[in-house]
């Protein structure tokens, strides 16, 4: 049985326990365990007040507030409360379980750990309010109570753990439990898979080395802890991962090689990120492949048959989308956008990297472009991290933006939708005709919205990093912007590339558009090759079989 560890879990819009790329893979990839039958469990965090409910002013200033969300409603509280030694105090954590059902009817349950019990304090009590903003020996206490409660909750279940996936470093502290009763580092290893998710060292949590071993002496007690306790007088998540794992992984073949530069000395294999192909089709898209593509839902292979849907018929399902995604943003900002205009989506999580608002660096030089073509619109949503000042000034620039162009044309719109979410993602990416993403290369250690995209007939748009530079066939499922790097070459490009703007706009203007505006035909085989290419590969039923062949049975082999 695998044993799926992950901070954040994105199952259901619903349930906030998630707060962008990271979950919502972590919720396809459950589902694709389900569907295909693997002996699994996944161990992820209740977070009792969600990651953060953004509100937006006129202006573009983001507020930050609690999800408010009752489990009872969607998890099942298990009777179960073990305790463990931390920090001189014992902590209670108990489980809530959602079953994640697949398509025959396997269930893969998971579980939600839970410290908010009478007999731990109010501290603790609350260390699970809120993901991704706790800081410090708090975000430590955190991480401790996920990977060894996790780890110690398992075995009292009574689960048969033959491999612990920790996909993302969070759940690292589950080593030492491993380490505590197996008292070897190999049989450790053996046990232990890791997936790294992370192209910066910068980004990778690490706490003292000294109170690390205050918090858990009373755990380990006499354990040697030395084959753990010894990367620069810190405790490197990532790199006491990778430590204690047999087999390690990168989420793309670039990040693999980023990741190797990261980690010197160590060689990984990847497996690229893919996306579900079920939770992720819209209900128009649906029904179109449910008609006419009969097998689609065991076998996402099969939708390399959308190039025999008569064009006609694929459109339709492309404009019912759409109606769906000019309904959104018309009811909730005063955009007042067109179905019959060309529109962009950019929608991700809102920081420095991703640069989302790449396409308005130069605005006279858009407004001519959609001056020329009698119309454009482009669609922004995404929160920034609530203590993320340069992500926040992003979405201030977007709403400048978007005021400077109101005063010179009303041949583009823009507009912002706030509070995205799993919901309000599916009819945005599904709904606009192209899918931009503008990340700083290589920083982009896979990306899966460009995947959602395609999966629903709509092409990308993008700097090759991450997993479009495997998928990118320029000028038949979509196309790329600025130039293409060799595997090996990680160095981290600046900023702002003006060859890469002028290529975005030169690209949109000289052949995009006029591809859709005067050759529609030609449009649509981009749009269907973009499933039929994309879909049919990266996705997580491929990805989980991957982790089985590439990870798991290495390490079951092994023990």
């Amino acid at each position: 049985m695998i044993a799926y560890f992950v901070m954040e879990c994105g199952i259901e819009p619903y349930i906030p326990t998630y707060s962008g790329g990271l979950g919502v893979l972590a919720g396809d990839t459950l589902q694709s365990l389900a569907d295909l039958k693997v002996p699994s469990v996944g161990v992820t965090i209740l977070w009792r007040k969600g990651y953060t409910s953004q509100h937006l002013t006129a202006h573009g200033a983001q507020t930050d507030f609690p999800q408010t969300w009752d489990p009872s409603k969607y998890l099942k509280p298990l009777d179960i409360k073990i305790k463990i030694p931390v920090n001189g105090q014992d902590i209670y954590v108990t489980a809530w379980k959602y079953d994640m059902v697949g398509i025959s009817g396997h269930v893969v349950p998971v579980l939600f750990l839970d410290t908010n019990l009478k007999e731990n304090q109010p501290e603790i009590r609350q260390i699970f309010d809120r993901l991704y903003l706790a800081q410090g020996k708090d975000r430590m206490l955190q991480e401790i109570i996920f990977g060894v409660g996790g780890y110690e909750l398992l075995k009292v279940l009574g689960y048969k753990i033959m491999v612990y996936h920790i996909n993302e470093s969070h759940s690292a502290f589950l080593t030492i439990g491993l380490l505590k009763d197996l008292q070897d580092i190999e049989k450790v290893r053996d046990r232990v898979v890791f997936v790294t998710h992370t192209p910066v060292a910068a980004a990778f949590d690490k706490f003292p080395i000294d109170d690390v071993k205050t918090y858990l002496k009373d755990y380990i007690k006499d354990t040697n802890m030395e084959d753990l306790f010894d990367h620069d007088q810190e405790f490197n998540l990532s790199w006491i991962s990778l430590k204690a794992s047999r087999t390690v992984a990168a989420v793309s073949r670039k990040h693999k090689y980023v990741s190797e530069g990261i980690f010197e000395g160590y060689k990984l294999e990847y497996v690229t990120n893919g996306v579900h192909h079920i939770r992720w089709a819209s209900p128009h898209h649906k029904k179109l492949y449910t008609e006419f593509i009969r097998g689609w839902e065991e076998d996402p292979s099969l939708l390399r048959q959308i190039t025999n849907v008569p064009d006609q018929i694929f459109i339709q399902a492309h404009q019912k989308a759409k109606e769906d995604l000019i309904d959104l943003v018309n009811s909730q900002t005063d955009a007042s956008f067109s179905r019959d205009w060309f529109t962009i989506g950019v929608a991700r999580r809102m920081t420095a990297y991703k640069r989302n608002h790449m396409i308005l660096k130069d605005l006279d030089w858009l407004i001519d472009i959609a001056n020329d073509f009698n119309g454009l619109q482009i669609v922004f949503s995404g929160k920034a991290h609530p203590l993320d000042g340069e992500g926040k000034a992003i979405i201030k620039e977007i709403f400048d933006a978007k005021d400077y162009v109101k005063s010179k044309t009303d041949k583009l719109k823009i507009a912002f939708i706030e509070n995205y979410d799993m919901y309000k993602a599916k009819i945005i990416i599904s709904g606009v005709d192209i899918w931009l993403n503008t990340p700083q290369r290589p920083l982009e250690a896979s990306g899966t919205s460009g995947i959602k995209a395609a999966l629903n007939g709509v092409p990308s748009f993008s700097v090759l990093d991450g997993w479009w530079i495997e998928g990118c066939m320029e000028n038949v499922n979509g196309w790329s912007i600025g130039k293409k790097t060799s595997w090996e070459d990680i160095d981290v490009e600046p900023e702002w590339d003006p060859d890469e703007i002028h290529d975005l706009y030169n690209k949109l203007r000289y052949i995009i558009l006029p591809t859709y505006y005067d050759s529609f035909g030609k449009y649509v085989s981009v749009m269907k090759m973009s499933v039929a290419t994309v879909s049919t590969y990266f996705n997580t039923n491929r990805m989980v079989m991957e982790y089985i062949t590439k990870l798991y049975l290495k390490n079951t082999l092994a023990v």
